[in-house]
């Protein structure tokens, strides 16, 4: 049997299946060490991948699955090797085999030594099915490993089932609704056809309706039912006329071409630099399409633009790479703003060659096969420059920009 460098060897509280170290063990191993008792050898595995410090991803480490108190032991009595064997020769990839790694180390806790605590084996359980939203371990796989029934599993991790389920069913109503393919969803989520068109075909969402006249509030419900708050409001105003959801919205709807929005609704899309008022959006959507419609939006960034056409029932597409396929008759919003170096230089000494203006993007639309139709002004608020700034500037004679244009255009 080979032995290894003790100092080569690695305890990850992440594959251990205990909530801690027992010291009271590791004593009683020392104290029988040192009278010359002999132990069995640990358990270990090589991994590759590891994010240890000043360690290539490429290096090959080894952690113990088995044997954490005599390792202990052996480093507190300052022996330098300990006897170990091999779970799997191979190097296993960390990230992808973790929790197998933490379910054979729950194992081999089950039948010898200091034996795993029902607390422990619950936690174990709840740790790997917490990482299973796709149900790739069975309650029977858990309960062998962890030497317990069925039943106890189900006990242990129902709750955390009960969430993905509903987290996942929520995933799949929100990418119909954007106009997914069932076969597309199925795909993505690795669950069956059959599975998705199922769970679209029986869905009830009238508890939705249930919950509002009970009183609760729509963070509440959209928790309630684990889904995002943007989907809980998509279904809440399913069916409503777009005017009709503005006014529950509480938005308003702008009549001229100046859309002065400026303050995000944290109900649609994340956090996210240069986000975009949903309102903005959702008054995009209003005048230049209609529900059912198509839209694309190629540098998605925080989600707002999928999450208003949720709410308006627009199918959408959504990623953050250039997207040259637009058919004619295509419609592009495009917002922006004059980019000038206005922060430092006196509007007098300002160079053209040094800005982007909205004239070079009619420029470059023009120029790629686009017409535009239509310019909305959506000017940025002049708060968002502090006082000390706003005095900095006029001392130096520097024009500040608070415009913002959306520039509406048809593909020819």
């Amino acid at each position: 049997m080979p032995f290894f460098n003790i100092s080569d060897l690695i305890w990850d509280e992440t594959i251990y299946p205990r909530s801690a170290r027992k010291q009271q063990t590791i004593d009683a191993y020392g104290e029988a060490l040192t009278a010359g008792a002999t132990f069995p050898p640990i358990t270990i595995q090589p991994v590759v991948n590891y994010p240890a410090p000043n360690t290539s991803l490429s290096e090959i480490l080894l952690l113990i699955l088995d044997g954490i108190h005599r390792w202990s032991a052996y480093k507190v009595l300052g022996l330098t090797e300990i006897e170990a064997v091999i779970w799997q020769e191979q190097p296993l990839d960390y990230a992808t085999c973790k929790d197998d790694m933490l379910l054979e180390s729950a194992r081999r806790n089950i039948s010898h030594g200091d034996r795993l605590s029902q607390t422990d084996k619950r936690q174990v359980a709840r740790d790997i099915v917490s990482r299973d939203p796709n149900y790739q371990l069975s309650e029977e796989m858990l309960a062998g490993s962890l030497g317990v029934t069925r039943q106890t599993v189900n006990n242990w991790i129902k709750d955390i089932r009960a969430r993905q389920k509903a987290s996942r069913d929520s995933t799949i109503h929100r990418l119909n609704r954007l106009g997914w393919t069932q076969q597309k969803i199925a795909q993505v989520l690795d669950i069956s056809q059959a599975r998705v068109s199922g769970i679209i075909n029986n869905a009830n969402f009238c508890i939705i309706d249930n919950l509002i006249t009970q009183g609760r509030e729509m963070p509440y419900i959209a928790g309630h039912l684990n889904m995002d708050l943007a989907t809980a409001w998509a279904i809440k105003l399913m069916g409503l006329k777009d005017q009709e959801k503005f006014k529950a919205l509480g938005w308003g709807l702008r009549t001229w071409d100046q859309w002065y929005f400026n303050d995000c609704d944290d109900r649609f899309g994340t956090d996210w630099p240069g986000r975009i008022p949903a309102q903005l959006v959702a008054h995009t959507l209003f005048y230049f399409t209609d529900p059912g419609d198509l839209v694309m939006d190629p540098m998605s960034g925080g989600g707002v633009v999928p999450d208003v056409c949720l709410l308006f029932e627009r199918k959408c597409q959504a990623f953050d790479l250039a997207h040259e396929n637009t058919r004619p008759g295509a419609i592009l919003a495009f917002l922006n703003a004059d980019w000038r170096d206005f922060e430092s230089i006196p509007a007098k000494k300002e160079s053209p060659d040094h800005a982007i203006t909205l004239f070079d993007f009619h420029r470059l639309l023009s120029e790629t096969g686009w017409q535009l139709t239509h310019r909305i002004e959506c000017p940025l608020s002049s708060e968002r420059l502090s006082g000390t700034l706003v005095q900095r500037m006029q001392d130096k004679r520097i024009l500040g920009t608070v415009s913002r244009t959306l520039l509406i255009a048809k593909h020819i």
